[in-house]
């Protein structure tokens, strides 16, 4: 049994990505202790609580037997969580993610694709160079949208509202007046200034200067950019009089998944697999209103 107690400690640690000292070091022993378990030894029995706790399995699953208590699937997630890197817990989510989104029809055998490299789908075709390796599935009660690869990855999931996804939208004018402004040249260019550097807020003329753009051109965008409450403004006193500076919303990072949707949305396919278990409409129509005075 010490072997098979031996060999599950081993794989177990293996599989979740960990060396011999990080496992020592959530169970509070040595590097040295847990190889010796790993060569045939066994774990003092006061250990195999927290032993199992941090590799994120049942007692009975370290001896290799699959029958045992239920599981609570939440609690289990999190102890495994636990035992993921912080480093490596947002690639780790992902997986289990692309797992999930594999197995969300009983009836769908879908092959065991792995991970790719990069997430531009087989470089060497041309016709394909430009396309994502996305997973999607549309389901009656919601949608996926993934992408697994080595180099990028994320994971929504969309439970279906009862009211529709449109119920929850902004008004039609509000969409309009976003890409509005983001259509004007130099707006994205100003965004991507303020997002790639610190947190801080910069006068109008920096941002021209650093971007080579007409400062009253500069200084219209960030008044439209703040009037869609994507910036903010503050104002400084200066020994000539006050000037208005603006910055990002310190702690706002959804620019990035924006982008990589909008990006999604513009490729023409290239999926790893393509679940469409509906023929439902995706809107529910004439529930997104045009205005806000519609959607009061």
């Amino acid at each position: 049994m010490s072997n098979v107690l031996s060999e599950r400690i081993a794989q177990l640690r293996k599989d979740r990505g960990l060396t011999q000292e990080q496992l020592g070091q959530l169970v509070g022993v040595s590097a040295q202790a847990v190889s010796k378990w790993e060569k045939g030894g066994a774990p003092d029995v006061e250990l195999l609580p927290v032993l199992a706790d941090r590799l994120g399995v049942t007692i009975d699953a370290l001896f290799g037997r699959e029958a045992g208590e239920a599981v609570d699937i939440h609690q289990a997630a999190s102890r495994w969580l636990r035992t993921v890197p912080k480093e490596r817990r947002f690639d780790q989510i992902c997986r289990l993610f692309w797992t999930l989104s594999k197995n969300m029809l009983d009836e769908v055998n879908i092959p065991d694709i792995g991970y790719l490299s990069r997430a531009v789908i087989m470089e060497e075709y041309p016709e394909m160079a430009h396309h994502w390796a996305m997973s999607r599935v549309r389901l009656e009660a919601g949608l996926m949208l993934s992408l697994h690869a080595e180099d990028l990855s994320f994971a929504t999931i969309w439970p279906e509202p009862e009211g529709g996804y449109d119920a929850h939208f902004a008004p039609m004018d509000k969409y309009r007046a976003l890409f509005s402004v983001l259509a004007r040249p130099g707006c994205l260019e100003v965004l991507e200034y303020l997002y790639s550097r610190p947190y801080r807020h910069y006068v109008p003329e920096t941002v021209a200067h650093a971007l080579s753009l007409p400062v009253e051109e500069v200084r219209n965008l960030l008044d439209g950019l703040l009037e869609l409450q994507i910036l903010q403004k503050t104002e400084l006193e200066l020994v000539d009089g006050l000037t208005n500076a603006y910055s990002r919303r310190e702690e706002d990072s959804t620019l990035a998944p924006f982008l990589y949707m909008a990006r999604c949305m513009m490729q023409a396919g290239g999926y790893l697999f393509n679940i469409g278990g509906t023929e439902k409409p995706l809107l529910r129509g004439g529930v997104w209103k045009k205005t806000e005075e519609d959607k009061s």
